[in-house]
């Protein structure tokens, strides 16, 4: 799958614009709305965070939300 567009990340509405030192992130509001097998399987999983950077690359704290991402599925 594509990665996102900058444009694709500021239009989502799942998404929250944050920026950390001199990076611009692009945070996934709600963890468990978008992985609710990963946060029932790994219920640490729900206090991890996920992002993408403005270059549409893929970030997250925990393993598996790493494994499972589906950029489409969010953006």
């Amino acid at each position: 799958m594509d990665e996102p567009t900058e444009d694709q990340l500021e239009a989502s509405p799942k998404l929250e614009k944050r920026t950390v030192g001199d990076e611009i992130r692009y945070y996934v509001k709600n963890i468990k709305e978008h992985w609710p097998v990963v946060v029932e399987q790994n219920p640490d999983a729900a206090g991890h965070e996920a992002w993408w950077t403005k270059d549409g690359k893929f970030h997250a704290t925990h393993d598996q939300l790493r494994r499972d991402a589906m950029v489409g599925a969010i953006v």
